[in-house]
């Protein structure tokens, strides 16, 4: 394996063994929840945004490691960010 290749799977281990804020946000605005059915990965979102910027989120639920380490680095990428910065992300 590269050496890019072992970096991304030790980002995505530690991201899914140790999410960074797993949990509820009690006071949430916004909030989405997703479902796979063909594998059963839940998740569900919650967003605290003060006007137009990203200010917490959080979020809950099950999945692979994929999925939680995938919400977990989001959550690093988008805080503190408005939507136009967010956008250019996705």
């Amino acid at each position: 394996m590269s050496e890019l290749a072992d970096l991304y799977q030790d980002v995505i281990l530690e991201h899914s063994r140790h999410p960074r804020n797993f949990g509820k946000l009690d006071d949430a605005n916004r909030q989405a929840k997703g479902t796979n059915p063909l594998c059963g990965d839940r998740l569900h979102v919650s967003v605290r945004l003060d006007g137009d910027r990203v200010s917490d989120l959080r979020f809950e639920g099950k999945g692979c490691a994929i999925s939680v380490a995938s919400a977990s680095m989001m959550r690093e990428a988008v805080k503190g960010k408005d939507r136009a910065a967010i956008q250019i992300l996705f």
